[in-house]
Order: structure tokens, then sequence, then C-alpha cells
């Protein structure tokens, strides 16, 4: 793991480094600041990393969150890290949530669950200028049906703009994430503690050899992936311009075809015109009639 080239939303990486022990004051402050829930309730909550959300049919796919955080055993946060756009995916995430509601409430019909999804979108889903997107169940017109869900975007490329009122928490938590140099980072956030005890549990976590193993296999993943997309891209413009070209000749070549033959066509009928002149006993009417030329174009022969 090269800790001057790190990637902090590995998948592995950021699960490990947002659910250990020693960053708990970053991550209480993060999510007081995203949701207004009280940091005495965060601090005393369960923190659980790759929890597996319960089915609701038995042949449903196994559903695992980056991290979850369980609030008296009623609410709960799910927090995803979005790194790539993958088909989909905010609306998979968004089944999760869902799911956790529902079994929830099976458990106690009295005490309704709250579930709040938080994902951070490397990728700029929406294509938008805002640096945080809230999300509830309205109906048609605007009223909220439920307070029992909420998803929350934080657009990381967006989280700088000057346009928008930006907790400076969440700004910190950004530009963290969004460093790759970690020996940077560290002179950045110098002085400040719960940003070096998460520095320094990324370095412990360097040399764990399982951590490794995982953080590696996720970042060869990654690039294969990036590897395939660009050249399926490169491929796709190949073919776009053989084909191109290949329909643009035969385009070019059957237009050709076609405007030689009626100039072909229209200069035998002149010439079939001009023999006709030269009889004192045709009319340029009649010449008209049977050459298709127009009256005004034989008069031009007749002329020459």
């Amino acid at each position: 793991m090269d800790l001057k080239n790190i990637n902090l939303m590995n998948d592995a990486l950021f699960k490990a480094m947002m659910c250990h022990k020693n960053n708990r004051e970053l991550v209480v402050d993060l999510l007081h600041v995203l949701t207004n829930i009280p940091k005495e309730k965060l601090k005393d909550a369960t923190y659980i990393s790759g929890e597996e959300i319960p089915k609701r049919v038995w042949m449903q796919k196994k559903q695992i969150t980056d991290m979850s955080v369980i609030i008296d055993n009623k609410q709960r946060i799910i927090i995803e890290m979005n790194q790539e756009e993958v088909k989909n995916i905010f609306e998979k995430n968004s089944a999760y949530a869902f799911s956790v509601v529902i079994e929830t409430t099976h458990k106690n019909i009295e005490a309704y669950p709250k579930v709040i999804l938080i994902n951070i979108d490397n990728f700029n889903k929406y294509k938008t200028d805002k640096p945080i997107l809230n999300f509830e169940l309205k109906d048609e017109e605007g009223h909220t049906e439920t307070h029992l869900y909420q998803s929350i975007h934080l657009v990381l490329e967006n989280i700088e703009n000057r346009k928008y009122n930006v907790d400076e928490e969440i700004k910190k938590f950004a530009r963290f994430l969004k460093d790759r140099d970690l020996e940077k980072l560290a002179n950045e956030f110098k002085g400040e503690k719960k940003y070096m005890a998460a520095i320094r549990t990324v370095e412990e976590l360097s040399t764990n050899p399982e951590m490794v193993g995982y953080y590696d296999y996720e970042e060869a993943k990654k690039q294969e992936l990036e590897d395939a997309k660009a050249f399926a891209i490169e491929k796709g413009l190949e073919q776009g311009l053989e084909q191109g070209l290949k329909k643009g000749l035969e385009q070019g070549l059957e237009k050709g075809l076609k405007q030689g033959l009626q100039e072909g066509i229209k200069q035998e009928k002149m010439d079939i015109a001009k023999k006709m002149l030269g009889m004192e006993t045709n009319t340029v009417e009649q010449i008209s009639q049977i050459t298709g030329l127009s009256i005004e174009e034989i008069k031009k022969l007749q002329n020459r």
C-alpha cells in the first residue's frame, strides 16, 4: 500500500478506517453535522462495518452495507461510499435502506425505525452544483409522506462550492478523502487530533497483511475496470470511424453515380435536341415534347 498514493475511498480501507474506534470522534462530528442527531447518542451507538441487511425473500442476493450505525436499537444510519459510477447504484442503496425499515418495523410495530442513508457521491450522479442533496418520500404536492426514511447525498466535487454555505466539518472530511498523499494530509491537518488519529489508523492498516490484500485486490479490480472502459471507448471510436468512412464512401459513390447518370441523360437529350433543331420541319415545342427539355433550354441551344 503506497502511502504517497493512497486511496481513502477504496471500499475496504474506507470501511476499516471509519469503523475503527480511534476515529470515533471524527465520525461522530461528521454525522452530527449531517443529521443533527445529538453527539451523545452517536457516541453510544454501535458501529458496524459490512453489516448484512435482512433478506425480504429467501432467494434474494446478499446485501451488505459499507457501514451501519445503530442508535438505541431503533434509529439507524447507513453510510455508502460510491467511488465509481455503477449502474443503478443509488437505487440499490435505497432498496437496502428500505429493507432495514421493513425488517425493524416487523420486529417492533410500536416503535417505527428511522433510517438515514448517507451516500458519499464521488462522480456527481445528478450533475448538480450543490454540495449536499436531501431526499425524503413526498407526495405529488410536496408533502412529506413519512419521516422514517431520509437520504443524504454528499457530492464530493461540490463541497468547496462557494455559492453554498457548507459546514467546515464536511469540507475537511471531503478534503481528507480526496487527497491521496498521506504525508501531505499529515501536514495539512497537523494539530487536529481526530484527523491525525485517522492518518495513524491508515498507517496502521497499511501494515496489516489482510487489509493490504483486500486493498490491492480492489485497486486492481478498479484499474481493470478503468482499462476495460478505456479499451471499449478506443475500440468504439475506431469502429465508429471505420463505419463512418465506409458509409461516407458508399453514400458518396452512390451520389456520384446518380449525379453522373442524370448528367449523362441530360447531355443525351441536348444532343438529340441539337440534331432536331437542324431540321427545319421541327418546332421548338415539338422538340420540347420529344426530349423533355424545357422550351427555354431549347431556345438557348438554338441561339448558340
